[in-house]
């Protein structure tokens, strides 16, 4: 099995492949440039594994929210390559990707992930790991001003997100501990999209569409 996976949707441009059961991936802290960077890193992990684009078996993408612009830029990736090679795709939550991230670096196993969505919102996220080390939601995503994140009464979560720092003085929840830098990944993306692929939970390319979860933001900036 092939996977390959991308995500755009932060300050940083990150790919992953699945080979051989093996995963390996880039991930650069680059602001602005991920539209002329994510084809030759792309390019760059295929040809370090000597995988061709016409090996994979689908392409998995992180489809948001996060920045509007990198949203898209994983997603008109995604879409081209996927029409071209006659692939599936997996579309794989952004915020679901960053927890993930957070749980393999830092082993944390309940986690609110908070994302900056400008004009004082929040993207939110809560995510449980189950027994197979996958992050599983809780809840549905959503945005909302920071004072009003729905909040459980457990006080075993961790903080993620840059959220956390923003709106530190807002968000009404004592966390055990905060990560504040850390991003979504393409590595995280793919560890959910491997399942879901093992599940059949994908879709042609025409429906692999971007999450933006305030869709009237996303049509004024259209």
């Amino acid at each position: 099995m092939n996977i390959l996976a991308l995500d755009t949707s932060s300050t940083a441009c990150s790919v992953a492949l699945l080979h051989d059961d093996k995963m390996s991936f880039l991930h650069r802290i680059m602001p602005l440039q991920q539209a002329q960077s994510i084809l030759p890193m792309l390019e760059e992990l295929l040809s370090i594994h000597k995988i061709t684009l016409n090996q994979l078996d689908a392409i998995a993408f992180g489809c948001g929210p996060g920045s509007f612009t990198g949203v898209r830029i994983a997603t008109s990736v995604t879409q081209g390559l996927a029409y071209a090679l006659q692939l599936p795709v997996i579309p794989v939550s952004s915020l679901a990707a960053l927890a993930q991230a957070a749980y393999r670096d830092l082993g944390w196993k309940k986690l609110l992930v908070g994302v900056d969505a400008r004009i004082q919102e929040v993207y939110w996220g809560a995510y449980d790991v189950n027994e197979h080390g996958l992050v599983m939601r809780v809840g549905q995503e959503k945005v909302c001003a920071p004072e009003e994140v729905p909040l459980s009464a457990d006080k075993g979560w961790y903080g993620v997100g840059n959220a956390w720092d923003v709106y530190a003085n807002q968000i009404a929840y004592s966390a055990l501990d905060v990560d504040t830098s850390r991003l979504p990944t393409a590595l995280g993306v793919l560890e959910l999209a491997k399942v879901k692929y093992d599940q059949k939970e994908w879709v042609m390319a025409k429906d692999a569409l971007p999450v933006y979860l305030r869709d009237s933001v996303a049509k004024k900036s259209s």
